[in-house]
């Protein structure tokens, strides 16, 4: 037992320090510095897609409102009739 515990703690023996390039920072700035210059552009397939997506959820937002408010003008036309009931409670007038 004693034999695998010092295998284990003399594995790290030998081993040397990593370095990093000495010039990879420059490399690094440099791929940044061409990938800002190229800019990231769409292709028009993808713009349609956006665009599209865009007009469906204005469509549905405008039959949702629209739908609301005649619900809203259905809900006055309704509850007209019986605001004397509900506001005095005097069901037997």
């Amino acid at each position: 037992m004693e034999a695998w515990k010092n295998k284990i703690m003399n594995s790290l023996e030998g081993m040397e320090e990593v370095q990093p390039p000495k010039d990879g920072l420059l490399k690094i700035k440099e791929k940044i510095k061409d990938q800002k210059s190229k800019g990231v552009t769409k292709e028009p397939s993808q713009w349609m897609a956006v665009a599209a997506v865009i007009v469906m959820l204005l469509c549905a937002n405008v039959f949702v409102v629209s739908d609301y408010f005649k619900y809203q003008d259905n809900t006055e036309e309704v509850s007209t009739p019986y605001s004397g009931m509900i506001s005095d409670f005097n069901i037997y007038d």
